[in-house]
């Protein structure tokens, strides 16, 4: 059994994504708890808005999912019983609550729920601090007394998770007219092609990518204006390796050479900056001179005092 779950800040889009059906799949509401109205969009933009009112919460709903093996299944007193013992331990018992089931035609039967985290007899939002864990509880209690399979597998302290670039760097680097494929085959070529720091940089700056010093991490992989993590282009490579890989290259004066290059830049901007602003202030006109005799034109009105003595003819006395 898998549960997962996370709060949600907008319902009608919840809403949306709940009712949306798949290809050989068919969506159902099941329940709508403490909800004025029996539609499920209207139900959750009303709590949405309740809490938004009577909290200072952005997040107010939590939206969470149970599934189950493709080849089992469970009867509907399982499911409701399921859902009763992860809102026990979520805290939600007294909020509003909104039940979707997802039947699959191959897959089966998986269940969401929509619980608004705004607690009325509280009159604040539930706290939400060991989700996960109380998502893990549930799951494994349920596999023993149902005798289900385990739908993950055990964790192994010896394998080390695959790191990978993230979804907002993939399309950074779409949106600069890259190629995230084309980038990872590059690194990994110049990696097996090489045998020390200076060969990796020198081969990898004529391919148009650089290895430069970075802010949080040693090295950083410079590319259409992008700094990226190169560990996470070189799947099989460690971050202890790659360090080992670059030692020959002295970070130290990398990175003071960059420093300097950095105040370079900065002095340079600000003499371009002045040289702009004097060139724009010797184009714009001069005021004339005032006229002798009169006195120079006041910016700012009146004061109120002054106002009241022109108006009222109050000698101020």
């Amino acid at each position: 059994m898998i549960i997962k779950g996370t709060e949600h800040n907008n319902g009608r889009n919840l809403a949306r994504y709940l009712l949306r059906s798949k290809e050989n799949e068919t969506c159902r509401l099941w329940e709508l708890r403490d909800s004025a109205s029996d539609r499920l969009t209207k139900s959750l933009t009303d709590w949405e808005l309740i809490g938004r009112c009577k909290t200072k919460g952005s997040k107010i709903l939590y939206h969470a999912h149970i599934r189950v093996c493709d080849d089992e299944r469970m009867t509907a007193g399982q499911w409701h019983e399921t859902i009763a013992k992860l809102e026990q331990h979520l805290g939600f018992n007294n909020c509003p609550r909104a039940i979707v089931g997802h039947e699959h035609a191959q897959k089966g039967l998986h269940v969401h729920i929509v619980w608004s985290r705004h607690d009325p007899e509280r009159g604040a939002l539930v706290k939400l601090g060991n989700d996960h864990q109380h998502h893990h509880a549930v799951a494994r209690n349920a596999e023993e007394e149902y005798k289900l399979r385990p739908a993950v597998a055990p964790v192994n302290e010896n394998t080390r998770k695959k790191l990978r670039l993230s979804d907002r760097e993939v399309h950074a680097i779409a949106d600069r007219g890259g190629d995230r494929e084309q980038l990872a085959k590059l690194v990994r070529a110049s990696w097996a092609a090489t045998h020390s720091g200076e060969e990796m940089r020198a081969m990898l700056k004529t391919l148009k990518v650089e290895l430069v010093p970075g802010d949080r991490r040693d090295w950083v992989a410079q590319y259409r204006g992008l700094k990226l993590n190169p560990v996470r282009l070189l799947p099989e490579v460690k971050t202890a390796e790659f360090r080992q890989r670059m030692q020959d290259v002295d970070l130290a004066a990398e990175k003071q050479g960059q420093r300097k290059a950095e105040a370079m830049k900065e002095v340079f901007r600000r003499k371009a900056a002045k040289l702009v602003k004097g060139e724009i202030d010797a184009a714009m006109p001069k005021a004339p001179p005032a006229r002798k005799g009169f006195r120079k034109a006041s910016k700012s009105g009146p004061q109120p005092k002054s106002r009241r003595k022109l108006r009222y003819e109050d000698p101020g006395i």
